[in-house]
């Protein structure tokens, strides 16, 4: 079992200790270090990520405050040399809590538990979700699929529209993540802008698909996304 990691600590040295302590893991596969958290986000979207190492007492934003905003984040890891932000990391469900100097028993220890929940989870059938979280007003918020008709990009945002619901909910994500955390089975992209829920489609055409309370546009790319749609016998 591979575990795909990244490191993020503001002190290159820091990091550089801990990547060497890594290569006596052959489990650990790190793919790339950082210095901050800018642009994390983007990375996390484009890249498969099983494990962060994540220090805590970085400048412009705290490790934790990082964590809290991810929809979906992988596990984690903290790095710190306070004691301080211990609560707190594990009420963000982090695997361990790491005091630098980390000793290489700890360390040990904390990789053992990641690959114990990795094969717990790979081990489980996962239950069909009916239900994302997402971030709206700085909380978490559940939302069952069923109560989604549309989703609309907006650059670094998304408009969520609900069923029986006129003002869309608003929440820090891109359509690339939120194809991250919706089924295949039950929504579809249609356009560099939208993506909708399979089950409130009404009509199709070579330009744009009907929903009961709106008509969205199609993009030329996601064509052939329609015409699946048809051949699987999904639209009558």
């Amino acid at each position: 079992m591979k575990i795909k990691c990244i490191l993020i600590d503001d002190e290159p040295f820091a990091l550089n200790i801990l990547e060497d302590d890594l290569l006596n893991f052959a489990q650990i596969e790190v793919l790339h270090k950082f210095n901050a958290v800018t642009d994390l986000e983007d990375y996390l979207r484009k890249h498969a990520i099983d494990l962060i190492f994540l220090d805590i007492q970085m400048p412009g934003q705290l490790g934790t405050q990082f964590i809290r905003q991810l929809t979906n984040p992988p596990l984690i890891i903290f790095t710190t040399a306070y004691h301080q932000y211990a609560v707190e990391g594990f009420e963000l469900n982090a695997v361990d809590y790491l005091l630098k100097p980390i000793s290489k028993e700890r360390l040990t220890a904390a990789i053992h538990k990641v690959e114990d929940i990795m094969r717990l989870r790979a081990g489980k059938q996962a239950p069909e979700k009916d239900h994302i979280i997402v971030n709206v007003e700085y909380k978490k918020t559940k939302i069952f699929l069923h109560e989604i008709s549309y989703i609309e990009g907006l650059k670094d945002y998304v408009k969520i529209y609900l069923v029986d619901r006129e003002a869309p909910l608003l929440t820090r994500s891109n359509l690339r993540g939120m194809e991250r955390i919706l089924p295949t089975t039950g929504f579809l992209r249609i356009h560099n802008s939208f993506i909708v829920n399979k089950s409130r489609i009404e009509q199709t055409s070579q330009t744009k698909l009907t929903l009961p309370e709106i008509h969205l546009p199609i993009g030329k790319k996601y064509i052939n996304n329609i015409k699946q749609l048809h051949s699987k016998g999904s639209l009558h």
